[in-house]
C-alpha cells in the first residue's frame, strides 16, 4: 500500500515560489541568449583632483566603460600640452568589463590640470 501525503496550504505556497523562479531564471537565461547585446567597448575618461607630492603631480582618472563587451589591456593617455616639449604620462588597465569603471592615476612633473586624456588602444579579450 501506498499512502499519497496530504499536501498543505504552505507546501503548495512555496511550491508556486519555486516554480515561478525557476521560470524567471529560464526565461531570462533564454533572452539572453536569443539575443545577445553586440555593442562594442565605448569610453569616456574622465580626469579627477591632481594632487602634489614629492615633486611629482598625480591625476587620477576613471575610465567607464559603456559598452556590453569587455576591453582588455586598455591604455591610456594624457597629455599636457602647456610643457615645451609637452608631457605625456601612460597606464593601462588590465581588463575593463563591460558597463563598468576602473581607476588609475597619470604620474606627472608639471601640474596637469589643463592635461587631455583619453583612451588610445584596448585589445579585445
Amino acid at each position: 500500500m501506498s499512502e499519497h501525503p496530504i499536501r498543505n496550504p504552505a507546501e503548495w505556497f512555496s511550491l508556486g515560489i519555486s516554480l515561478t523562479l525557476l521560470s524567471a531564471v529560464v526565461a531570462t537565461v533564454a533572452s539572453l541568449w536569443l539575443n545577445p547585446s553586440l555593442k562594442p567597448a565605448a569610453f569616456t575618461v574622465e580626469p579627477g583632483k591632481v594632487r602634489a607630492a614629492h615633486d611629482h603631480y598625480y591625476l587620477p582618472v576613471t575610465i567607464k566603460n559603456e559598452g556590453d563587451a569587455t576591453a582588455a589591456e586598455v591604455t591610456v593617455e594624457g597629455t599636457l600640452t602647456t610643457t615645451s616639449p609637452e608631457e605625456v604620462a601612460t597606464t593601462t588597465f588590465d581588463f575593463v568589463p563591460a558597463r563598468s569603471d576602473a581607476e588609475g592615476v597619470l604620474i606627472f612633473s608639471q601640474d596637469p590640470s589643463a592635461a587631455t586624456v583619453r583612451v588610445i588602444s584596448y585589445q579585445e579579450p
